[in-house]
């Protein structure tokens, strides 16, 4: 493991996707998953919390994009965690109303989950974490299990309507696949200093720069004769923002980033550093506006 850490208050804040039926995934996010359109230009939506005017998705129209390309190297699923385990049966509720297909639903230790598949195949997970006194752990790791959710102890228990989603829903972690495991390990560990959080299970890590559970995971679970380096008209993951405390943090980073001879994108006004994992996955670190 390095011996660079970035800061423990690095937030992952957002993820975009590229997508073929613009329109479509649009009214997807808005009306399955209760996500505003918080703004639309130059042919990308911001999608998220509109009270706050926090972006949680962007959804980027690429037309050109090859059908079932998210399938391969890229975005295995990402997480939405909802505030509380009401707001979760609230959206599992909106959900059957809607006749919408439930692809999982799982226990982990840490949280509860149910995922599904967007019009495009992406897979989104769908969570609430327990409390931190509930995690198990072992030897200062997370000992996640994946055991099945009963939903329908939740749903009997549940009243309301889910319309929009909360306003305190974040995005926790996204789960990659990616071409070489050892390989990518090492970047996000080695080279921008996230820690392993729990590594039991097969062909998997999960990684954090903090206590959370975990923010980044990759596995190798993707056949190799699938495999490929991310391409412009692959369709999934574009890119990743991680929201970045404070601009002494940034240039950590950046001077990390130099002293390793990575290649990055640095805009000193913007706040911002620009860098592309070892799958062509572009992630971004900025000092976003409180």
């Amino acid at each position: 493991m390095g011996s660079f850490s970035l800061d423990p208050k690095t937030k992952l804040a957002s993820v975009a996707l590229k997508v073929r039926d613009f329109d479509r995934m649009v009214e997807f996010y808005r009306h399955v998953v209760g996500l505003n359109l918080i703004n639309e230009e130059n042919d990308m939506a911001i999608m998220g919390i509109g009270s706050k005017r926090k972006k949680l998705v962007g959804l980027i129209a690429t037309p050109e994009g090859i059908e079932d390309s998210n399938t391969r190297t890229g975005l295995y699923h990402m997480t939405f965690v909802l505030p509380t385990r009401e707001n979760l049966a609230l959206f599992l509720k909106h959900l059957i109303i809607l006749n919408y297909p439930i692809e999982g639903k799982s226990d982990h230790g840490y949280s509860e989950s149910v995922y599904i598949n967007d019009p495009e195949g992406n897979r989104l997970e769908f969570s609430w974490d327990k409390p931190k006194e509930e995690w198990p752990l072992l030897e200062g790791k997370i000992n996640g299990v994946t055991k099945d959710l009963d939903i329908q102890k939740m749903l009997c228990r549940v009243k309301g309507t889910y319309s929009t989603i909360p306003e305190d829903t974040k995005v926790g972690h996204v789960h990659l696949s990616v071409l070489d495991l050892n390989e990518s390990f090492k970047f996000y560990v080695d080279g921008l200093g996230f820690s392993i959080k729990d590594d039991d299970f097969a062909k998997t890590h999960f990684l954090t720069v903090n206590d959370y559970h975990h923010q980044i995971a990759l596995n190798e679970w993707t056949p190799a004769s699938q495999k490929s380096f991310a391409r412009e008209t692959d369709l999934g993951v574009d890119h990743i923002t991680f929201d970045v405390a404070a601009f002494e943090a940034l240039l950590e980073l950046k001077e990390q980033l130099e002293s390793l001879e990575i290649e990055f994108y640095f805009n000193k006004g913007k706040k911002i550093i620009g860098v592309n994992d070892p799958n062509g996955i572009q992630l971004w670190f900025m000092v976003l506006k409180k």
